[in-house]
């Protein structure tokens, strides 16, 4: 009787957990922390659900941002063009909007070799 009793309490919360699970950032390219022999042309977030970005930044090795273009529409992959990188650090900073309201905040890092 206790095992049956403490399977359905996990599977109650497995349950409940995901039915309110948000989307999150499932990868992205170029991948955090990741070091490229050359500068990509476009950033690529996959997100777990659709979601809409609020904000796209890119911010520089001189610490500078500089705004990104945001498809109006929520996606699951979304692809946007980056400018022309020179060799650093950057810090790609978004925010997305998911269908349940869910605000996802995020950034990932990636360096340009020399």
């Amino acid at each position: 009787m206790r095992g049956a009793l403490a399977g359905l309490l996990v599977l109650g919360s497995v349950g409940s957990g995901a039915a309110f699970a948000h989307a999150h950032l499932k990868d992205s390219s170029p991948a955090d922390g990741s070091r490229l022999a050359a500068a990509p042309a476009a950033l690529v977030l996959h997100f777990s659900e659709a979601a809409r970005l609020t904000a796209l930044t890119l911010e520089k090795p001189d610490g500078a941002s500089e705004k990104l273009p945001r498809p109006p529409a929520a996606q699951l992959r979304i692809n946007v063009p980056l400018p022309s990188l020179a060799p650093g650090a950057y810090v790609v900073h978004f925010r997305a909007l998911t269908a349940d309201g869910h605000v996802a905040p995020g950034e990932i890092r990636f360096t340009v070799a020399p």
